[in-house]
């Protein structure tokens, strides 16, 4: 079973309690978190990297990482910093709109020594999004762990992930993100990111797919909604269905995705080609099985409220589940 490293934000989910939309109930969650927590629930070995507060929502966050069998050997305490957080709003069909206060928190203040303080060798996969690259010190980083990964042949793995609030000048932000592209072998947008940033370079959704093919990226994960998913790599190019559910809560969907597809990938299973791990995005197949496999997680995810809780163990996305 492949080992991943998750990088970037651990924070308090402000969730409205109730329908006065005055009280909110903190839930551990952040992007990258999540996928370490839902790769670590589905029986994989997961890591969890990025700064962490000394405060009382750091405790809670350690612990509960923790708790969901993530390592947190690779945190790194900033001992006078506090915590991220984010205010976190649902429409009646559990679309989310966010409010963050991430102003010089623990999570921006990881630094390049704290990469290079890991053990490489001990890493299959390395995930990251771009919430890090919100500001310039912790972009350098984000992508000095990204140069690392793929120096030491470690699948990386970069979800978009735009949250255009957390940004002061978005003028920089397509910039930064392509960037990533060429230490990036597995790239995750929504169709909206993906429209977003072809918007931004002036070419249409196709084109951009093509460009990111040619700035090094092995294989694009596209996720719409209640749409299908798009497989597209420069070998081939699929789409694979998404069930009808009943959304209660969106929040963590696409990063239990993302996470369901890498432990589906970095499964020792029989069907899989032999060899490097990034090998296995080339081959159609094994794409499909875990494409498939993470669409399922995704969906199980929306069902329940929160980001932790709601993320699913291997079981449930074993069973027979009917969606409606």
């Amino acid at each position: 079973m492949s080992k991943l490293l998750s990088f970037g934000e651990v924070l308090i989910d402000l969730l409205p309690v109730g329908h006065s939309g005055l009280v909110h109930e903190p839930i551990p969650g952040g992007a990258p978190a999540n996928v370490a927590v839902g790769y670590a629930k589905l029986g994989g070995r997961s890591f969890f990297a990025g700064g962490i507060s000394a405060d009382n929502y750091g405790v809670m966050l350690q612990e509960a990482l923790a708790a969901q069998g993530v390592d947190v050997s690779c945190l790194t305490l900033v001992p006078d910093a506090a915590t991220a957080t984010v205010l976190v709003s649902l429409d009646a069909q559990g679309e989310r709109s966010f409010s963050f206060n991430r102003q010089s928190t623990a999570d921006m203040l990881y630094r390049e020594a704290d990469f290079d303080a890991i053990d490489w060798s001990q890493i299959d996969i390395f995930h990251l999004c771009s919430n890090t690259f919100t500001e310039k010190a912790i972009f350098t980083v984000s992508l000095y762990g990204a140069k690392k990964a793929h120096k030491e042949q470690t699948l990386v793995s970069f979800d978009v992930n735009l949250r255009l609030s957390l940004w002061q000048d978005t003028r920089l932000l397509s910039a930064r993100v392509e960037q990533c592209f060429g230490y990036t072998h597995l790239l995750k947008m929504s169709k909206e990111e993906a429209l977003y940033l072809a918007l931004e370079r002036g070419v249409s959704f196709d084109d951009y797919l093509v460009f990111c093919i040619e700035q090094g990226v092995r294989l694009i994960l596209v996720t719409n909604g209640a749409e299908s998913v798009l497989c597209h790599s420069a070998e081939f190019s699929f789409e694979l269905p998404v069930p009808k559910i009943v959304a209660i809560d969106t929040t963590a969907a696409g990063d239990s995705f993302v996470a369901g597809f890498l432990f589906e990938l970095g499964r020792d299973e029989g069907y899989f080609t032999p060899g490097p791990l990034v090998q296995k995005l080339l081959n159609r197949v094994n794409v499909r099985t875990s494409a498939e496999f993470a669409i399922k997680c995704g969906a199980i995810t929306c069902t329940t409220k929160g980001a932790f809780p709601a993320l699913p163990v291997l079981e449930q996305v074993q069973s027979r589940i009917k969606f409606v």
